[in-house]
């Protein structure tokens, strides 16, 4: 009797390894596409197949087996800018991602399924920093736990100077603040002594900018913070003790601006990323011979490698893009010999993955962390991970989703 009570604990506990099953019915339209916003779940959209209402039906599916809530919003000429960003709790859908004549206009939706469509004028705390927000060019746009980051850059033609701003509109009051991050001069980026700064990340409300430079102290980045409000937190320069670094172009990559705008393509020594009040760096060192790529995280302000991935050779060089994730620093790898892959490298040290890029990946993260079931959207939880297969929306208005317990 007692064998036979075991076994059945046994059998029971054995079905949490297996993927299970619940269903998401069809709401007023017909589903037809899915995102992913990591950390909370996915979001399925369904609209009008005639297009006679523009609206877009947003249902979030997570760690419940059913949908969480159930929301809608009407995007301008049906177009629309997906921003989110881990460990952020608010996701922006923007009508376009360049101001338009001083106003940004967007949808903003939270983790409780309250979405406020609006708009900000940023003339004021633009100006108020003696710029004219018209001749900026924006570089980025990204969300953080408490804000809307927009990232412009000035140049003054006369003195040759490159002057960075960020600009940040609060989540709860919408009240934007400007900041200067720092200037550089032409002839200091030709020569490749400074460069651009770029957002590298946040956590809570601690936003977070570097530079890369060469001072009397030596070559590194200068790491600056500020609140969602505008206000620096502190500003700081951590040297760069890895001696064998190459360098490597940039782009833009995941549901940000510097992804739709294309408009990071910058030379690096190394990827700064603050994640989880940890920074991380990332860095290519290449011989004739061999290549590696290296994650680095911060001990005692020094950089300790704690993940690495052989690549190939390339005599064009490498460019990568970082999309941060809570598992691993994940990366849009290309070259001519590489190819254009992601790569996974896990904060544990665990082996990294591989994988061929495909546009989905942009809208559905996990997919690039989470190595079963491959042909399938897949969705990192706390708890779980979900499965969706999207060739549903060709054949069936309910959705089904498979589950396993972690």
């Amino acid at each position: 009797m007692k064998i036979l009570f075991f076994g059945l604990i046994s059998f029971l506990l054995s079905l949490n390894l297996f993927a299970q099953k619940f269903t998401i019915l069809k709401t007023v339209q017909p589903f037809y596409s899915i995102i992913e916003w990591k950390g909370m779940g996915a979001m399925l959209l369904s609209k009008d197949p005639t297009n006679n209402s523009k609206q877009i039906y947003l249902t979030l599916v997570g760690e419940s087996d059913k949908s969480i809530w159930e929301q809608q919003f009407i995007p301008a000429n049906n177009k629309y800018y997906y921003i989110s960003s881990e460990n952020a709790r608010y996701v922006y859908f923007l009508r376009d991602l360049k101001p338009e004549n001083g106003k940004v206009y967007f949808d903003q939706l939270n983790s409780a399924g309250n979405i406020k469509n609006t708009n900000v004028s940023i003339i004021s705390a633009i100006k108020n920093l003696g710029y004219d927000p018209l001749n900026l060019t924006l570089k980025n746009v990204v969300v953080t736990d408490k804000a809307l980051v927009y990232h412009f850059r000035d140049f003054n033609k006369s003195d040759k100077i490159h002057t960075d701003i960020a600009l940040f509109i609060t989540h709860h009051n919408l009240l934007p603040y400007a900041v200067v991050l720092g200037t550089t001069s032409d002839e200091e980026l030709k020569a490749g002594r400074v460069n651009h700064f770029q957002y590298v990340g946040f956590t809570g409300d601690e936003i977070c900018f570097a530079d890369y430079s060469v001072k009397k102290e030596g070559k590194g980045w200068t790491i600056v913070k500020f609140n969602s409000k505008g206000k620096e937190l502190n500003r700081v320069f951590i040297k760069n003790n890895i001696s064998t670094t190459s360098t490597f172009s940039t782009s833009g990559f995941g549901t940000n601006g510097a992804y739709y705008l294309q408009s990071e393509n910058g030379v690096q020594n190394g990827l700064v990323t603050f994640q989880n009040n940890q920074f991380y760096l990332t860095t290519i060192t290449a011989t004739s011979t061999n290549a590696t790529m290296e994650l680095h995280q911060l001990n005692d302000n020094k950089w300790e490698k704690i993940n690495q991935l052989p690549l190939s050779p390339s005599k064009g060089g490498y460019t990568l893009g970082v999309y941060p994730q809570n598992e691993a620093m994940t990366y849009r790898v290309t070259s001519k010999e590489f190819g254009d892959k992601t790569v996974a490298l896990f904060l544990n040290g665990a082996t990294p993955t591989i994988n061929p890029f495909n546009e989905s990946v942009i809208y559905n993260p996990s997919r690039m962390i989470v190595t079963e079931k491959s042909g399938l959207f897949a969705i990192s939880l706390p708890t779980r991970t979900l499965f969706f297969d999207a060739n549903q929306f060709k054949s069936t208005t309910d959705m089904e989703f498979e589950f396993i317990q972690k």
